[in-house]
């Protein structure tokens, strides 16, 4: 490269449109205006350019990476990706984790009273293990159930309606129930009553463990 070629690009794109400086001074005003704001801009385009292409370079390792990540969680041929793996260890637990695989489910029915103009709506929660039996736990009215709440957790719940009652139930029971079967089995808990005074009685012994299971 010529030394005055390297004067004029050295450490940026050679500026195709150059005028000498000669010619710049003999330029009216508005003319040079004019110029100036053809290169900023055209210095512009090309530091954004220049930007796009490190950007796209970037969006392809990003890209490569990705797939290489893929691969390693899908299943393969080999069965050594990490889902395979995992799927192989989750058949060596089988049996210890259906022990703890269950559901619940919990409905309100309404109870007419004697005088049958008023009614009371009370809140069912039915268990169902991982062998599809199932029990059917009566739990009692939302008066009830904010009641013992309360007492398990030491905090108001006076203004939970009916929806959100039955999601702290589902998690109130979910914990009970993992802990109550890590001790016992599923014959005794279908044999057994679990109602909301037993659950009141069991957080109190477990204290904030409760929290763990």
């Amino acid at each position: 490269m010529s030394n005055l070629l390297k004067y004029r690009s050295y450490k940026e794109t050679f500026f195709l449109d150059y005028l000498p400086d000669q010619v710049f001074i003999n330029l009216k005003k508005k003319e040079r205006i004019e110029y100036r704001k053809l290169r900023e801009n055209y210095q512009i385009i090309e530091s954004k350019s220049l930007q796009i292409l490190t950007l796209q370079q970037e969006i392809r390792k990003k890209q490569l990476l990705v797939q290489k990540l893929k691969k390693q969680i899908t299943p393969s041929k080999s069965k050594d990706s990490y889902l395979d793996k995992m799927n192989l260890a989750k058949e060596n637990l089988e049996d210890i984790i259906n022990k703890y695989q269950f559901s619940i489910s919990i409905g309100l029915r309404t109870h007419r009273k004697k005088s049958k103009i008023q009614s009371n709506q009370k809140f069912y929660l039915r268990v169902t293990a991982f062998d599809k039996r199932f029990k059917n736990i009566y739990v009692g009215s939302s008066e009830k159930i904010k009641t013992s709440l309360t007492k398990i957790y030491n905090k108001s719940y006076n203004n939970l309606n009916s929806e959100e009652l039955k999601v702290e139930l589902k998690v109130l029971y979910s914990v009970y129930i993992r802990n109550y079967i890590f001790k016992n089995t599923w014959d005794k808990f279908f044999e057994s009553k679990h109602s909301l005074k037993d659950i009141e009685l069991w957080s109190n012994e477990i204290g904030s463990e409760i929290y763990r299971w």
